[in-house]
């Protein structure tokens, strides 16, 4: 089943409409901000009834960016059930919850599309997760780092790396800048930086789960 997700705003359907024509699909799932239902979702609901499908319209908090994104990724990783495909259109709503969607396809490795009077594929390569970019134990380290932590209680709690292990793992990690490292009470203190903690998020986002 491939299932095409569009974000919609008011006086958005057209845009949705075009995107419903040119990329093929087989449920449509609408993303919008919070409130009323805009304008245009119940004729776009009523010309899908009568192909027997279906709209659903989900709802999001537009007021954090990133409360924004992850909202678009869980709602975007429900959708995958077994080898079912997911393309994302941006097009519509706003350009916050669109610069949020295009985040999301980022995270989820989700072929995004801005489809208007033609079709534009954005630079999202499919299949390429967070999860993709990282080795085994390097994301193992990033998941462990919800909060600070010394390097023996990450080794304590990634069995069976030893303390070399961790400590290589945590100076490559270091030099892409998503870890730091500091001095607290004589013992060596690892915490994620900002880049870190999304892409600690992105990781959860890949397996469909938050973090």
């Amino acid at each position: 089943m491939r299932t095409l997700v569009a974000t919609l705003g008011e006086g958005d359907a057209d845009n949705v409409l075009m995107a419903m024509r040119r990329l093929p699909y087989d449920r449509l799932v609408l993303i919008g901000e919070r409130g009323e239902e805009p304008s245009g979702l119940a004729e776009l609901r009523r010309m899908e009834s009568m192909t027997g499908h279906e709209v659903r319209f989900v709802q999001v908090d537009t007021r954090d960016f990133m409360g924004l994104v992850d909202e678009v990724c869980e709602a975007v990783a429900g959708l995958r059930d077994g080898r079912g495909e997911v393309v994302m259109n941006i097009s519509g709503g706003t350009k916050l919850l669109a610069d949020a969607a295009l985040f999301a396809a980022f995270r989820l490795g989700v072929p995004a599309y801005h489809v208007t009077d033609r079709v534009v594929r954005l630079p999202v390569m499919k299949g390429v997760t967070a999860r993709n970019r990282f080795t085994a134990l390097q994301s193992q380290l990033i998941v462990h780092l919800a909060e600070p932590a010394s390097i023996p209680a990450l080794v304590g709690a990634m069995p069976p790396h030893n303390k070399q292990s961790v400590e290589r793992i945590m100076r490559e990690l270091r030099r892409m800048g998503l870890v730091s490292a500091r001095l607290e009470s004589g013992a060596v203190v690892v915490s994620l930086t900002d880049e870190g903690q999304e892409i600690r998020r992105a990781l959860a986002a890949s397996e469909g789960r938050m973090a």
